[in-house]
């Protein structure tokens, strides 16, 4: 090949020191796209739409997240946790082959005691293309990963995957609240217990229609799996008996109800989340199994006017809402939430449940856990009903439940101390 000569030799010179730079920097040589909209840090002094994104839950390793980037939702987040050293890497691409390109931009956060804080890495394009990778070695922690579009206008789905290498990637070994077998609630210092019954047919009134929803699914644990009635369920078990035992731990601001039950002489049946519903234990053969619920702390106090007179926790923002209209999209979903949380899944939306509010009205709220192990920010939603307090707290911008308000109480709890 001849040298080139003259002016085209100076212009082929800084194509290739062009080059050369973007190979050492890591990245890739694209069109120049000009400068991203709304790159920002997301830090608790910045309230921006990077605060507020749409929250997916947690990531699964190798298992595509889909998401689709639109005019109102134009960022999406997922969280993960690592128990120790592991190698991440995060990457995004096309939801469908053959779809439009979606061009993204790729952010990693890590936890602090002060919130999310600046972000530890960004990515915009990768091999060529116009979507996004991240590839880093982290340390014991919780993260979370954040796509945005190029551009306030872009818009498409797109999948996130993330993949893990190393001992972190498995979670931390943990041990169960509730012991190694049934009998270890006996006398676990940790657990109240606050009520017992033996549930025959002619007792079954005396549970809620979630409760024995929840003894169905409890009798599925042993090998009548078919059942599909509370009836059914009670003519399976030996001598037609469940016996059914609320527990409280206090010091974690969470109840638990346990369905249990004969077989052949072996015991079996599980243990619930009593506001959520989710399994925390399965009962096999008189042991627990599949525990998923270890001894925690709670950070919020007992009650809500105790947490709305702790200095510990500073108020940013009160709102009143009156009405359904113009309400910020994360507001609203909260609020409705929050409502279907108190009147069922079948609410059709904010404004009806303003009509069943004291005064319609329901307040929204947002503070700032100073205390020791806090630095989170909370989302509140408290409305009365009949003169008792209501609701619901979030994490700040998501629809990550911290606490059940009910009848004042708050329950539930998902903000534990480190």
């Amino acid at each position: 090949m001849r040298r080139p000569a003259g002016a085209l030799a100076s212009v082929l010179a800084s194509v290739f020191a062009a080059v050369a730079a973007v190979a050492a920097g890591g990245g890739c040589l694209v069109d120049d796209k000009g400068e991203e909209e709304e790159e920002a840090l997301l830090d608790d002094g910045k309230d921006d739409s990077f605060r507020n994104p749409t929250y997916h839950g947690g990531l699964a390793w190798d298992e595509a997240a889909i998401a689709l980037l639109t005019l109102t939702e134009r960022h999406h987040a997922w969280t993960f946790e690592l128990s120790g050293d592991a190698r991440v890497e995060l990457t995004t691409g096309y939801a469908v082959r053959g779809q439009r390109k979606v061009d993204t931009v790729l952010y990693l956060y890590r936890e602090g005691p002060t919130g999310w804080g600046p972000y530890l890495a960004r990515n915009d394009d990768h091999g060529g293309t116009v979507y996004s990778r991240l590839e880093r070695s982290l340390g014991a922690g919780r993260y979370r990963a954040l796509v945005k579009g190029f551009t306030a206008t872009t818009v498409g789905r797109f999948r996130l995957t993330a993949r893990c290498q190393g001992a972190g990637c498995a979670p931390a070994p943990s041990a169960c609240l509730f012991g190694d077998t049934y009998g270890d609630l006996a006398g676990n210092p940790l657990l109240t217990p606050i009520n017992h019954n033996s549930i025959t047919a002619a007792r079954l009134d005396w549970l809620t229609a979630a409760d024995q929803e929840r003894l169905v699914v409890a009798v599925q644990q042993s090998a009548h799996d078919d059942v599909r009635t509370p009836a059914e369920a009670l003519a399976r078990v030996d001598g037609g008996v469940v016996e059914v035992t609320w527990l409280a731990e206090p010091a974690a601001r969470r109840r638990f109800i346990a369905f249990e039950y004969g077989v052949g002489d072996s015991s079996y049946g599980a243990i619930f989340d009593h506001v959520t519903g989710a399994i925390a234990a399965r009962i096999q053969d008189g042991d627990l199994a599949a525990c998923t619920v270890e001894p925690e702390t709670c950070l919020l106090p007992e009650d809500y006017l105790q947490l709305r007179t702790d200095p510990a926790f500073v108020l940013l923002a009160d709102t009143r809402v009156t009405t359904a209209a113009g309400l910020p999209a994360i507001v609203h979903d909260q609020l409705l939430d929050a409502l279907r949380r108190a009147y069922g899944a079948d609410l059709a939306g904010v404004a009806d449940g303003l009509a069943l509010a004291d005064d319609g009205t329901i307040d929204h709220r947002t503070y700032r856990f100073t205390g020791a192990g806090g630095g989170v920010e909370l989302d509140v939603v408290e409305w009365g009903a009949g003169d008792t307090s209501v609701g619901a707290i979030y994490r700040r911008g998501t629809l990550d439940l911290a606490a059940r308000i009910s009848d004042l109480f708050l329950e539930g709890c998902a903000l534990f101390a480190p």
